[in-house]
């Protein structure tokens, strides 16, 4: 290819020649004002061509710089483009083609540089996306007034940003605990302590086997099981929903904040995330814990084939962590419903987030499923956006 340019280049230099030989030899031959004005006004033009000919683009240092380190969702970023050179050759346009996953063909600026050897321009991207954005090779194209010699450089400079998820800072409340005798108040969830035991009681649907006293049981011929002290535990696992859904952007949004808030009250929270990656977090608290739970969220996409009740009951190591289970998802289905029945039933609470977009209502059969779900302890609560805010209000498990 560079032979070939070269044989182009050198091939237009002959021709430039040629051009001006055939006017020279018009305004000798022909003589008068006209040929002559022709030739004189002709050849600065044809001068400055084969001057852009030899000149090199690879004079230029081109640095590309972001106005920060961190961005979230909204932001605006400004790119500046710094360009200097040693020998101030006067470019009569300059062409900067700044190659960006932001656009498909990549953004073009037009700079007329003339005589400058320091040259910078800044340009802004406004409403930045979420995401792993970035930004790879900076291609430099010029030439003459006619159009002869155009040529370009490319110069690599390969940078990349991540976009992280916005988030509502969350109004905090403990979820409350419904008993037949009325609601009492608990952190998240009052799980058993099985190496405390205070007590024995009559055996109640839902119970473990492992709990039955078999001496009590013996004596009173009826089954008995061990009550346990109970402990309050912030410890919750969220599972993210990844099956393409139009509000899949609303459901990262509000996990992010969900992630923030409990995090920042102290509690200790993990992730499930199942797409074409499999990612597990455990159950952490911390300004680090969160960052990398937010670094995964920036760069999570709604890939997954597995529907999220699949998740929730395939999965042992959620029978395996003393946890309440919080699902963050844009639909309800009975498979869901029966999964977190079946959760609550051995092991503990679920709370199931339905995140809804503008517009889009509840249907009847959603309602339906809601009290069903209901009714087998599991709390399901609708949100739209406006709504994050005050998510965790009024939430109760039984």
């Amino acid at each position: 290819m560079k032979k070939k340019w070269k044989m182009k280049t050198w091939m237009k230099i002959v021709l430039l020649f040629l051009t001006l030989g055939i006017v020279f030899s018009y305004a000798m031959f022909q003589g008068g004002f006209v040929s002559w004005f022709l030739f004189y006004s002709f050849t600065p033009f044809a001068l400055y061509a084969l001057l852009v000919a030899f000149y090199p683009l690879s004079d230029f240092k081109v640095e590309r710089t972001f106005n920060g380190d961190s961005y979230s969702v909204g932001d605006e970023l400004k790119i500046t483009i710094s360009l200097e050179r040693k020998f101030p050759f006067p470019l009569f346009f300059l062409i900067i083609r700044n190659d960006t996953s932001f656009v498909d063909k990549g953004e073009e600026l037009i700079l007329y540089p003339w005589f400058k050897r320091r040259i910078s321009v800044v340009y802004t991207v406004a409403n930045l996306q979420r995401g792993e954005h970035f930004f790879r090779d900076i291609t430099l194209k010029s030439g003459d007034f006619l159009g002869l010699f155009l040529k370009d450089q490319v110069i690599s400079d390969s940078k990349t940003i991540l976009v992280y998820p916005s988030y509502i800072d969350m109004i905090y409340r403990s979820i409350e605990s419904r008993y037949e005798q009325g609601a009492s108040a608990s952190q998240i969830r009052l799980q058993n302590d099985s190496t405390m035991v205070t007590g024995v009681r009559e055996y109640q649907p839902g119970d473990r086997f492992t709990w039955i006293d078999w001496k009590s049981t013996a004596k009173k011929n009826e089954m008995q099981t061990k009550e346990f002290e109970e402990r309050q535990s912030h410890d919750i696992s969220v599972i993210l929903d990844r099956i393409p859904s139009k509000g899949f952007e609303s459901m990262v949004k509000f996990s992010a904040s969900l992630i923030r808030t409990i995090i920042r009250h102290g509690g200790q929270i993990g992730l499930y995330s199942v797409g074409k990656d499999h990612s597990i977090f455990p159950i952490r608290g911390g300004e680090e814990h969160q960052h990398q739970l937010f670094y995964h969220l920036a760069k999570v996409q709604p890939d997954s084939g597995v529907p999220v009740h699949a998740i929730l009951s395939g999965d042992k190591v959620f029978y395996q962590q003393a946890a309440s289970i919080m699902i963050v998802t844009s639909a309800l289905s009975q498979p869901l419903v029966d999964s977190a029945h079946m959760f609550t039933r051995n092991t503990g609470a679920v709370v199931i987030f339905v995140i809804k977009e503008t517009g889009d209502r509840i249907t009847n059969e959603e309602n339906a499923l809601n009290e069903q779900a209901l009714r087998n302890g599991t709390y399901v609560r609708f949100l739209y956006e406006e709504g994050f805010r005050s998510a965790l209000l009024g939430v109760k498990q039984r």
